[in-house]
């Protein structure tokens, strides 16, 4: 199993050019320090509170949470962020508030981060990934939530079970829109 902090490198890159991460730091290379520190957070707490999936070399992860019972806080969490985030920090947050704003309260296995390396994308890593996941939350009999990207992931998500839980929502007017989405266990 690779380090989280590895996982969280490779999630960064797959993630640097997507509209949300566009959103919340304009420059590249501010963009790419910024959500490493937060995915380093992430990845870190996932490996106690969650999971992590990856595939092959790691070409591919997946980083997942359990919320069948009140979630665990992540430690100073607010500070850390500042810390990775500097001044970019107050659009991470602001995104974290709408996340949770959105959130659903029934109990369920929050799938935070999906990300394939850029030359491996379109060989089903993904789906070979989180059909992994979703193996263990069938036997679990427990749901799983994200927030689609964009109606092409989404259309991805679709295919695997998953099903519009809300309206989408902007992270500003005009901005980036996430797209909740909800998969009830296999029966």
């Amino acid at each position: 199993m690779a380090a989280s902090s590895e996982v969280a490198a490779m999630l960064t890159e797959a993630f640097l050019d997507l509209p949300t991460a566009q959103w919340l730091v304009a420059d590249v290379d501010e963009r790419r320090k910024a959500v490493l520190g937060q995915f380093e957070i992430l990845t870190a707490h996932a490996e106690a509170h969650g999971g992590i999936a990856t595939a092959g070399d790691l070409d591919g992860a997946v980083v997942w949470f359990d919320h069948t019972t009140p979630p665990a806080p992540i430690p100073d969490y607010d500070e850390r962020l500042r810390a990775a985030c500097g001044e970019h920090t107050s659009r991470f947050a602001h995104l974290d508030k709408l996340m949770e704003h959105h959130h659903p309260s029934e109990p369920h296995v929050y799938v935070a981060l999906v990300g394939v390396r850029r030359e491996r994308r379109g060989e089903g890593l993904a789906t070979a990934m989180l059909d992994e996941v979703h193996a263990g939350l069938d036997r679990a009999r427990t749901s799983a939530y994200l927030e689609a990207v964009s109606p092409e992931t989404a259309a991805l998500y679709g295919s695997l079970g998953y099903r519009t839980h809300a309206r989408p929502f902007h992270l500003e007017k005009g901005g980036p829109a996430l797209y909740p989405m909800w998969r009830h266990p296999a029966r």
